[in-house]
């Protein structure tokens, strides 16, 4: 397995210096516009990356051996890489974008003997994600409490640790016992491509070029998949159509309420490219968030919401505290509906679409601030205030002073 390094960008120097560091998913926005972030701000002074999930659309959707498999192959490659980290420049500050574990583990050895500051981007938690929400592992099983316990040591490894949203923070810190001011957001934000005039996806036509509802996604629990195809059934003689694009662990579910065409107001396409997704959403005159009840739903502000409003679209989703805020703030952009509610979502759509409600794209202004340059910013702030001088001093058991 390659394992590829940028050298120091001149640019970077006399700046907060990053190198980012792992087998980070290229595949993930989040990975993308982090590192695109950091590069705008001349601070990614460069990059030694393992290539282990390239090509990969959802490893959720990887078979049992398969995952072994690259996941040998990953460990396997570490041990070469955590050289190469050992020859940067003392006290340099690394980052390790998502997912950083088993990353962290590897360069915690190295940090101690060469002062570098841990960043970790702790986008997607852990046993949250697999145990309670996609329920892949049962809570309180030996393999559940195996992934707490992974999560927690790596946590505790880190200096800094990046999060999506301030409730992921306030999560994760009461989770495993961490201080809060260990934890910084950065938004996800949207690539530039969602703001861009697009024709690379010809405009959806619906039966009698009714209204269309659009939503997409990788079809997991956080979606509410269920929600969306109930509130698609009471709505089935309603003058709109409802496109759902996607594949993944709920796939079955959709293909059940579909089989023998009962839902003829639905349809179904399991995956477009994702250049093509500006236009698709253009073409949309309402596109749907997440509707899912668990409590990871209520903390993320999903990627598609970026994507969504970059695009000039307004955006139907599930309440809660984490898009609370900017509901509030815009409420002919962003509007909100009781999560696995299908009949608040139905009569939602109904209000929107035929009820004569008028809704708007966001402010340039907010859509700016929704980017993750504001978070970086601070980030390079507390780095060049002295590394990681506001986080809490820790002991070589990752226990914090204030716990003790």
């Amino acid at each position: 397995m390659d394992v590829t390094r940028c050298f120091i960008h001149p640019s970077a120097m006399g700046k907060a210096t990053i190198v980012a560091w792992g087998s980070y998913d290229r595949s993930k926005p989040r990975v993308r516009l982090l590192l695109s972030a950091l590069r705008k701000s001349k601070a990614l002074a460069g990059e030694l990356e393992i290539e282990a999930w390239r090509g990969v659309k959802d490893k959720s959707q990887m078979g049992r051996w398969r995952l072994l498999k690259e996941a040998a192959l990953l460990l396997g490659a570490f041990p070469a890489a955590t050289l190469k980290l050992a020859r940067l420049p003392k006290h340099s500050a690394i980052l390790l974008p998502y997912p950083a574990i088993p990353g962290i583990f590897f360069a915690a050895l190295i940090a101690r003997l060469r002062g570098f500051t841990l960043i970790m981007d702790a986008f997607l938690p852990l046993h949250d994600t697999i145990v309670r929400d996609r329920k892949m592992y049962k809570p309180g099983s030996l393999l559940a409490r195996l992934v707490w316990l992974t999560e927690k040591a790596a946590l505790r490894l880190a200096d800094i640790i990046l999060v999506d949203t301030d409730q992921h923070g306030e999560f994760l810190a009461s989770e495993f016992g961490l201080d809060r001011d260990m934890f910084l957001t950065i938004l996800v934000g949207a690539e530039p491509l969602f703001q861009e005039p697009s024709d690379r996806y010809p405009k959806v036509r619906t039966p009698g070029d009714k209204p269309l509802v659009l939503f997409y996604g990788q079809l997991i629990p956080l979606h509410g998949m269920d929600t969306i195809l109930q509130a698609a059934r009471i709505t089935a003689d309603d003058a709109f159509h409802w496109l759902i694009v996607g594949q993944g662990q709920d796939e079955a579910l959709l293909r059940a309420a579909l089989d023998g065409g009962a839902m003829r107001n639905v349809t179904w396409e399991r995956w477009i490219e994702y250049e093509q997704l500006p236009g698709l959403i253009r073409s949309a005159d309402l596109c749907l968030g997440i509707f899912g009840s668990s409590g990871k739903a209520g903390r993320v502000i999903p990627n598609k919401m970026f994507q969504i409003l970059s695009a000039g679209k307004p955006i139907l989703t599930r309440d809660s505290p984490a898009v609370k805020a900017l509901a509030s703030d815009y409420p002919d952009t962003v509007l909100t509906v009781p999560a696995a509610d299908p009949q608040a979502l139905a009569e939602a759509v109904r209000r929107i679409l035929t009820g004569g409600i008028g809704m708007r794209p966001l402010p340039g202004a907010a859509l700016t601030a929704l980017q993750p340059d504001e978070g970086v910013k601070t980030l390079l702030a507390r780095l060049a205030a002295g590394k990681c001088q506001t986080c809490p001093r820790r002991d070589q058991f990752g226990r914090s002073d204030d716990h003790a």
